[in-house]
């Protein structure tokens, strides 16, 4: 084992590493076998300088407790158990919860208030016992909590009944308005980011406290303005969007009917591409990638029956040979 170990920073993605972390780190690295010190050197930048030394200094920073305390999180894992057969009643999960670790502290659960609040969330229904709804099950298989499957559902049932399928911003509140499944963080020089979405949130549409931010990541998501220092949080909502389309295909076709499946689809192709509602239409043709798509744009194409008269106007230096082509098959197309 080394007899020096050297933790340089105490931040990663620019978030503070829990102290335990670092007590981990230098523990393990300097832990000799034969009983002597080692010695431990933490480098921080001087503004975490206070708090890094009263932390280290802090026995409470090791203790160690369970997420499981909270009702919602308790009733998320308790569903995967009730969709597999396991629990019917409170009194299953009580046995189960008896041999884990909050029990061992002495902590108690209400598990009858979390079965009520599965209820509630219409993830589980009562049949002379507790079974999963559709809605439990979409939640239990692709592991999103049953509050934002709800969320879900509500939410794009009351936009599509708006007629505002079509409304980036509002889809991006239809993704974003969700108790659970959400950012926050700093904007950084691109606050009016936020502004611009608050603003363009069609009528009608109310923002649960503290969703904002993740409503305007989605828009970004769909080509909305910048971010700024967000990105990262946006990237990192951008890589569950086919699992979060996944359920909206599954509340669609198993509870809801919406007869959406084709919209889920697209919009699963959009969030991967950064893709906005005004080239959509243009990104839909054959050949056409978004960068193509934004040029034909801005020349004034607004669709394929654009396309011919845009084609006798410009020289064929102005575009290579490949989108050159792509646009005349298109022109075939139309003719």
């Amino acid at each position: 084992m080394a007899d020096t170990v050297i933790v340089v920073g105490v931040r990663r993605n620019r978030e503070k590493v829990p102290i335990s972390e670092i007590k981990q780190m230098t523990g393990r690295a300097g832990r000799k076998h034969d009983g002597s010190a080692s010695r431990a050197v933490i480098i921080v930048e001087e503004a975490d300088e206070e708090d890094v030394r009263l932390e280290m200094s802090d026995s409470e920073s090791l203790k160690i407790g369970s997420v499981m305390k909270d009702t919602d999180v308790l009733a998320f894992h308790v569903l995967p158990e009730i969709c597999s057969g396991q629990f019917t009643e409170p009194e299953h999960a009580e046995e189960w919860y008896s041999r884990g670790f909050m029990s061992f502290l002495g902590g108690k659960q209400n598990f009858t208030k979390a079965f009520e609040r599965l209820k509630e969330l219409e993830a589980i229904e009562w049949d002379s016992g507790y079974s999963p709804t559709e809605l439990g099950r979409v939640s239990s298989r692709l592991y999103f909590s049953p509050a934002d499957i709800k969320a879900w559902k509500d939410n794009f049932s009351f936009m599509f009944e708006m007629g505002l399928e079509n409304d980036d911003v509002a889809v991006a509140w239809a993704l974003g308005n969700v108790p659970v499944n959400r950012m926050s963080g700093d904007f950084g020089n691109h606050w009016e980011a936020v502004e611009l979405c608050r603003q363009a949130l069609p009528l009608g549409i109310e923002v649960t406290k503290g969703c904002i931010t993740t409503i305007t990541l989605w828009r970004y998501l769909i080509g909305g303005p910048p971010v700024g220092k967000m990105r990262n949080a946006a990237l990192s909502l951008r890589s569950d969007a086919s699992r979060i389309c996944s359920a909206l295909k599954d509340i669609d076709s198993k509870v809801m009917r919406w007869g959406m499946e084709d919209f889920f689809e697209e919009l699963t192709w959009r969030l991967k591409r950064g893709i906005p509602d005004n080239i959509l239409p243009l990104c839909r043709l054959p050949g056409i990638t978004k960068s193509r798509a934004l040029w034909l744009y801005n020349g004034g194409v607004r669709g394929k029956y654009d396309i011919p008269d845009f084609l006798k106007n410009i020289s064929e230096d102005e575009v290579d040979e490949p989108f050159l082509k792509a646009m005349r098959d298109i022109v075939n197309g139309v003719q």
